[in-house]
């Protein structure tokens, strides 16, 4: 357990353990490192493992600005240079593969070995030539998340976060948790359930305004044409049950990079890592091990 200051103050969290080749584990928003919790006592077997508070999560500072993307993208890579790593292999869920897209956007993927995609979509917005993103919170149709959506997630959050930390948690599990008027049902099993107390803990523990600040900065992100820069493996691993995107969407972002594959978690959703750890583990050590 250790911290290191960026150069703007602000004190960042992070573990490392294990040894070998470096790899980073980057979560998502209202998330934290402790969320790859069922993936660093496997990964450090085989590697030295990485795994960091974004800034404004877990046990990192927020400071009082710089709640953006390309923020976080230069914290990472502080980071490595704090750990004089020259090139290590990244891995990012949700808001996590943004930081990745941003870091390989502003910096190449010069210091980057390879990299896994966990259920994440190159663009948020609806667009007239993009329907991969998130569905309508109105119309619940996919690809459909338009501007007025954006302003009522905003709005909602910033109303009474406890409350929607419960959305939160019951939003990464499975999309087969809602009827069809989308109110939330959870009986019966299914993958993850024992961890959804848990998840609510962990999201309700986060600054409402940080949190929408962040969201705000990846609502406005295009990152497809980035994807054709990403010049290093990638695996794309995504739930079939997600609550976000379709699965059209990583076919498109298998056809836009140059070497990418990808693997569908069945009955998983958006935590598929956490949902299904021993088949995310193996899939990811083949991989990264390869």
């Amino acid at each position: 357990m250790a911290f290191f200051t960026a150069d703007d103050g602000v004190r960042l969290y992070y573990e490392k353990s294990g040894s070998g080749k470096p790899v980073v584990l980057i979560h998502g928003l209202t998330a934290s490192s402790l969320f790859f919790r069922k993936q660093i006592p496997e990964l450090n077997r085989h590697f030295s493992v990485i795994a960091l508070d974004l800034r404004g999560h877990g046990q990192s500072e927020a400071g009082s600005d710089h709640w953006t993307l390309s923020r976080l993208a230069e914290d990472l890579k502080q980071l490595l240079a704090e750990l004089h790593i020259s090139k290590a292999s990244l891995v990012g869920w949700s808001m996590g593969a943004q930081v990745i897209f941003e870091y390989i956007r502003n910096y190449s993927c010069a210091s980057i070995d390879k990299i896994v995609i966990i259920d994440m979509t190159p663009r948020l917005m609806k667009a007239d030539d993009w329907s991969c993103g998130l569905p309508g919170v109105f119309s619940r149709k996919p690809g459909d998340f338009g501007h007025e959506d954006n302003l009522f997630l905003l709005s909602v959050m910033l109303k009474d976060w406890e409350a929607y930390s419960r959305v939160v948690a019951r939003r990464i599990l499975n999309k087969s948790l809602y009827n069809e008027k989308m109110e939330f049902n959870a009986e019966g099993d299914f993958k993850g359930k024992s961890d959804l107390p848990w998840l609510y803990e962990q999201a309700r523990k986060n600054n409402a305004c940080v949190i929408a600040a962040f969201w705000i900065a990846m609502a406005t992100q295009d990152y497809r044409a980035v994807l054709k820069d990403i010049t290093v493996p990638c695996l794309l691993a995504y739930g079939t049950e997600s609550n976000y995107y379709p699965p059209e969407n990583y076919d498109y972002m298998q056809q836009q990079m140059p070497d990418a594959r990808v693997v569908a978690f069945e009955e998983c959703g958006h935590a598929l890592h956490l949902q299904d750890p021993d088949r995310f583990n193996r899939t990811a050590l083949d991989f990264l091990s390869a």
